[in-house]
């Protein structure tokens, strides 16, 4: 379907825009959580931000699955005949990581958190209230600080992508004109 360059885009189904925006902001707290409880001093204040901190990664990790379950089965809509081919290229390789992102941070934290100490004695750990939430069998204790690190240059991939992503969307609506946000609700234009 040819358009315009000022048409509107084709849009994303209802349940990938639901899962794009639960998504979307889960990673907002998250972060807000990251932030905060990395700032505290060891105690129950920091173990109760600690332990939304992996409820939140664990619900981002199942929401992420389910996403890309959907993408697979149900493809998104073409890009706008008038995006140059850098930028699809580009806004393909960005889809492609935020989902090595939205998977990789919660099983790079799983990781961590399986090759701990409290972990490696009771093998399991405490998520949503239940104490034997299973960790993943087999990785070996001596990796647990890359585990950390993987996780810290996740954060800050994500971090990066973004504001790319913002910026690219931004730039495509505002100065390209193309409409770009209403491939993807709640900010849909009218028709």
């Amino acid at each position: 379907m040819n358009q315009p360059s000022g048409s509107i885009a084709l849009r994303y189904n209802n349940v990938a825009v639901a899962l794009h925006w639960l998504i979307a902001a889960l990673v907002i707290a998250q972060i807000y959580v990251g932030w905060t409880f990395g700032d505290m001093d060891r105690g129950p204040g920091r173990t109760l931000w600690f332990d939304w901190h992996k409820a939140l990664g664990f619900t981002i990790l199942a929401l992420s699955i389910l996403r890309l379950v959907w993408r697979l089965m149900n493809p998104p809509p073409p890009f706008p005949d008038a995006m140059p081919a850098w930028e699809r290229m580009a806004a393909r390789i960005s889809h492609l990581l935020f989902y090595v992102v939205l998977l990789g941070l919660p099983l790079t934290g799983w990781a961590y958190l399986s090759t701990g100490s409290g972990a490696a004695e009771t093998g399991a750990m405490t998520l949503f209230g239940i104490d034997n939430w299973p960790i993943i069998p087999g990785l070996p204790r001596a990796a647990h600080d890359g585990f950390e690190e993987a996780h810290e240059i996740l954060v800050k991939i994500t971090y990066a992508m973004i504001i790319l992503h913002v910026g690219a969307a931004l730039k495509h609506q505002f100065i390209d004109k193309r409409r770009e946000l209403n491939r993807m609700p709640p900010l849909r234009g009218r028709e």
